[in-house]
């Protein structure tokens, strides 16, 4: 009884409600996600029930379809940023592999497998951030709603996103606990999830200042990276397949913010660059030891938001949540 008593502490107490805030919010996300409505044969909307949905979705996660592009490994540029999704496909095949067989046994369970294993990486982020620094609540309840506002938003490639803010979590914790091993494995499965977990390399310098160590464990991962996606490297030289340099549709550029409202305007840059990367530049600038790595962690993301990414896709804005926290921590201040 005692034993209860001391595990009911707080933070435990706040860590179990997050996890159910967090599920809630993904549940609805989902249901948005995936579409509420199919277009009858009449042409007119019909809203699906529970029944329905769950059905819609557990197809489109066990269909081969849904990953025949990507694990197809025909590289092709054809200036669409999904070009770049070539190099993610051992990814694909492990969430493949995951839903087909849990299809196997119950039809269902992909459904479940989604939720739980993204929630889960959510909540485990949040864990591990609160081991590397002892996180106050107030730090907890920020990213609570971080999370929660940016999944009222459209997110397209939200799996992608919510595994790189996991490894970003896990790096930090690594870089801090100076466990070079470790920070190697997750890099290695960061840059596999996506090309721009290479960022995360530069978390080491953050808290060891071993430049040599780092460049030398970046031609182990890089090389790691080209040797599995090796079938795309006619295309991974060319800087097309990473970055498309025609228009893409959401895509920020000045002309398009100056055809819009100045409200529209305003609220654009505020969501998408002064509220995430100026709260790390905020807290960075205000405490005492000025992390001038974190400054261009945080600079070096900007820059792939603002020309990578399109404007109103905001789930790579949970990439930098861990980054927001740690940068609370190293001001070692509450959010207040």
């Amino acid at each position: 009884m005692n034993f209860i008593l001391k595990s009911l502490n707080e933070k435990n107490v706040l860590f179990f409600i997050s996890f159910l805030l967090i599920f809630y919010v993904f549940i609805n996300f989902t249901y948005e996600r995936f579409g509420t409505t199919e277009i009858n044969n009449d042409n007119t909307f019909i809203k699906l029930t529970r029944t329905e949905l769950k059905i819609k979705i557990n197809q489109q996660l066990t269909s081969d379809l849904s990953y025949k592009e990507i694990l197809s490994k025909k590289c092709n540029i054809t200036g669409d940023m999904h070009d770049r999704h070539k190099v993610r496909w051992v990814k694909s095949l492990f969430l493949k592999k995951i839903y087909q067989l849990s299809g196997e046994f119950n039809s269902n369970i992909p459904y479940y497998i989604n939720i739980i294993l993204h929630c889960s990486l959510i909540i485990l982020s949040l864990i591990i951030l609160n081991n590397a620094f002892q996180l106050e609540k107030i730090h907890i309840i920020f990213f609570l709603l971080y999370i929660t506002f940016i999944f009222q938003f459209h997110l397209g490639e939200y799996s992608y996103s919510i595994f790189e803010m996991f490894f970003m979590s896990a790096a930090i914790y690594a870089s801090k606990k100076r466990n070079i091993i470790l920070f190697f494995l997750i890099i290695l499965m960061a840059t596999l999830n996506r090309e721009s977990g290479f960022i995360i390399i530069l978390i080491w310098l953050i808290f060891n200042l071993e430049l040599k160590k780092i460049i030398i464990l970046s031609i182990i991962v890089l090389t790691i990276f080209v040797v599995i996606n090796h079938e795309s490297i006619n295309c991974m030289i060319n800087p097309k397949f990473f970055v498309p340099l025609e228009k893409q549709e959401g895509q920020i550029i000045l002309s398009e913010l100056g055809s819009v409202n100045i409200f529209s305007r305003i609220l654009i840059v505020t969501i998408n660059f002064i509220l995430p990367i100026g709260l790390i530049f905020y807290n960075v600038f205000k405490s005492k030891t000025k992390n001038k790595m974190l400054i261009i962690i945080a600079i070096i993301y900007s820059i792939v938001f603002l020309f990578a990414t399109p404007v109103y896709q905001m789930s790579e804005k949970l990439i930098i949540l861990p980054l927001i926290i740690l940068s609370f921590n190293l001001r070692n201040i509450k959010i207040i």
